[in-house]
């Protein structure tokens, strides 16, 4: 295996679809369409990683009530089942679109929840390289310790794994404080980190130094605008956005393909582990890349991964 992804947060994430904008208190749609697809932040990004062709495994936890859409979806793209079941079921969250609009519910994860399993468990490691690469993406359940990201950077690079880390609030605070080689906020998730949100160019460039102390390499995402790697933009192509479900999740995923993954890196620079030496800017084709395939998933309902033929044109800008 090449790539570990941990998702403590999984999700049925579901897309209800209305004719028109809702105008009031009572209003009744009929005959809405919904779309079921099994999410959840790391889950979106294994499947991504899956579909280019990436030897990739995901764990953490899934209700024992509900498991079998995520334990056929796995399946489906050949991506290994770490996960610890648990008693209960995994949460459903919905997305709810009309034209012009949307409004997304996301229910907490686990709550009746009582323990947790260990770290060892849930890492599971033991079909995995020394050059494997870790990827910790999404929330932490409540009764998870918002330090758990943190123990599990540590643990992991002790064990050799480049870390990614994709989180907010304080499992972000506390994970950085084990120095992962890659994290990737959105510049709302900034603000924790560095005392403000980035808005104009000189103020992601601000941030990206005052985050690359703890970390060598920092992705900041900017909605629809586009995203900031180690302190350059990429512009994000013009498309019909239908939902931005995996959006950010597509695009870490492409990036660490591109990175870690493909077979010929002759035109991706390396990425310096956060104790090197003179740690370069990441690759721009890289980057130019994940932002294509972040924009082509906000086509997709639900979270369902967009046709790479897209992201191809997207990225050639066609």
């Amino acid at each position: 295996m090449k790539f570990f992804c941990l998702c403590m947060s999984p999700a049925i994430d579901a897309t209800v679809r209305l004719p028109s904008a809702p105008k009031g208190e009572g209003e009744i749609f009929k005959d809405v369409v919904e779309e079921e697809n099994v999410g959840g932040k790391a889950v979106n990004v294994a499947r991504w990683l899956a579909i280019r062709g990436a030897e990739v495994a995901c764990g953490g936890l899934l209700g024992e009530d509900n498991d079998r859409p995520f334990a056929k979806e796995l399946a489906k793209y050949a991506i290994g089942d770490r996960f610890v079941r648990v008693p209960g079921a995994t949460r459903r969250n919905e997305m709810i679109v009309w034209p012009g609009g949307s409004v997304k519910l996301n229910r907490a994860a686990f709550p009746g929840l009582a323990a947790v399993p260990s770290l060892d468990s849930l890492l599971s490691l033991s079909s995995f390289s020394s050059s494997a690469v870790a990827i910790l993406s999404g929330s932490l359940p409540p009764v998870v310790p918002k330090d758990f990201y943190a123990s599990a950077v540590a643990r992991l690079k002790s064990l050799g794994f480049t870390v990614v880390l994709d989180a907010s609030g304080a499992a972000l605070v506390e994970g950085v404080k084990a120095h992962p080689d890659v994290i990737k906020p959105n510049a709302e998730e900034c603000e924790p980190l560095v005392g403000f949100v980035p808005k104009a160019p000189s103020e992601f460039a601000k941030a990206t130094d005052i985050l690359r102390e703890k970390v060598a390499h920092v992705i900041i995402s900017d909605g629809g605008a586009g995203a900031w790697f180690d302190g350059e933009f990429v512009a994000a192509p013009k498309i019909d956005v239908v939902d931005t479900t995996a959006a950010g999740d597509t695009l870490l995923a492409e990036w660490c393909w591109r990175v870690f993954g493909e077979a010929d890196l002759s035109r991706v620079e390396h990425v310096e582990r956060v104790d090197g030496e003179g740690a370069g800017v990441l690759s721009r084709d890289a980057a130019g890349w994940a932002v294509a395939a972040g924009s082509a998933a906000c086509t997709m309902p639900g979270g369902a991964p967009p046709s790479a033929s897209l992201v191809d044109r997207l990225f050639k800008r066609e």
